[in-house]
């Protein structure tokens, strides 16, 4: 396979993070080349992560100019090293660009708290671009029966909630209630899917938590059994409430809003679970002492993604269409727009960028 390989480009770039950030897109961006165990990606489309609008607002002062790390692309030119039969390969870039393979997490099988890992988007040029850069070594193959638009969630946002289900699965018995929320967006819709198929070995009662009746028609329909609108209702009286006063035993915390973090630790039962996958402000702090948590034996874990094999399950699951994520696709002329509206949180599921062929 020989492909035509151009020395400029089409990319979206970050610019002024903070209060005044625009994306800027241009199209004299160079094309790079791949270094020793890399290759050439010449990308079909990218999601946005929530961590793709902390960059723009400012609060990651550690980022590249191009941003995301959700994109599918195929294997155009390979580097020194890279194997012969990677070429021509459809694959996913996720948040992770490569691991050491040799820390204490990853001989453990933990690669994603690789100590040295590298991540797209920050320490690497994210795929808001018509071709960028991967390492060889952590590609995500896409299997056919999956589309590139349905496939590119799943490399951070899914595998996020793969991450932090099984982090509460040790947390979870039969009867037992898991509250998700931030149920209706990317990260969530795609847990109460994940969340509802482990019904069919764990009876759990699931509660969704999020604002508006289009995010609590597709939570009900993705497998919640309860909805809660953090804007109209008290949501830790509705929470006591569905729990007959007990509290929850887990809960998976999505947005970047601190509110929720502050909720979950009050409406948890006694030896619950607090997993957090939401990206807040880096001042913000948790607002319990120890004493409090020692007193009522609460478990507070964290979540950033999943393993690279948790990752490959996860797109094989996806195949068969066992977890399907809502997407909205876009232009790529509508990617300044598409940042300002997930900063917004005016969003339902995903928004997917396709990429200038």
């Amino acid at each position: 396979m020989t492909a035509q390989i151009p020395g400029v480009q089409t990319a979206a770039l970050i610019k002024n993070p903070g209060s005044n950030a625009r994306i800027e897109i241009r199209h004299d961006y160079p094309v790079p080349q791949p270094g020793k165990n890399e290759v050439l990606l010449k990308m079909e489309c990218s999601g946005i992560c929530y961590s793709d609008i902390y960059i723009y607002t400012g609060n990651n002062p550690h980022y590249d100019e191009v941003p995301c790390h959700e994109g599918i692309g195929q294997v155009v030119q390979l580097g020194p090293d890279a194997a012969d039969t990677l070429l021509g390969q459809r694959v996913g870039l996720g948040w992770i660009y490569s691991v050491c393979g040799h820390c204490y997490n990853c001989k453990a099988g933990l690669d994603n708290w690789c100590i040295n890992q590298l991540n797209t988007g920050t320490d690497r040029p994210g795929t808001m671009q018509q071709y960028v850069v991967a390492n060889a070594d952590y590609l995500m193959p896409i299997p056919d029966e999956l589309s590139s638009f349905h496939a590119a969630p799943f490399l951070c946002g899914g595998i996020t909630m793969v991450g932090a289900l099984s982090l509460s699965d040790d947390a979870l018995a039969d009867g037992d209630t898991l509250v998700i929320s931030g149920s209706g967006g990317g990260l969530g819709h795609l847990g109460l899917q994940l969340a509802s198929n482990m019904k069919s070995h764990k009876r759990l009662n699931i509660i969704a938590i999020d604002t508006g009746s289009t995010k609590q028609k597709l939570s009900l329909e993705l497998g919640a059994d309860t909805f809660i609108d953090f804007k109209t209702e008290d949501v830790i009286k509705r929470v006591m409430e569905l729990t007959n006063g007990k509290g929850a035993d887990v809960a998976i915390v999505v947005p970047a809003a601190t509110e929720a973090f502050d909720q979950a630790l009050k409406y948890l039962k006694f030896t619950g679970t607090m997993v957090c996958a939401g990206i807040t402000r880096m001042d913000y702090r948790l607002p319990i002492s120890p004493t409090e948590l020692e007193y009522r034996g609460l478990v507070i874990k964290a979540c950033n993604v999943g393993s690279e094999k948790q990752l490959k399950d996860l797109l094989i699951s996806a195949s068969k269409k066992e977890v399907v994520p809502k997407v909205e696709v876009f232009e790529f002329s509508k990617t300044g727009e598409l940042f300002e509206r997930v900063k917004r949180g005016d969003i339902v599921g995903r928004f997917v960028v396709q990429i200038p062929q």
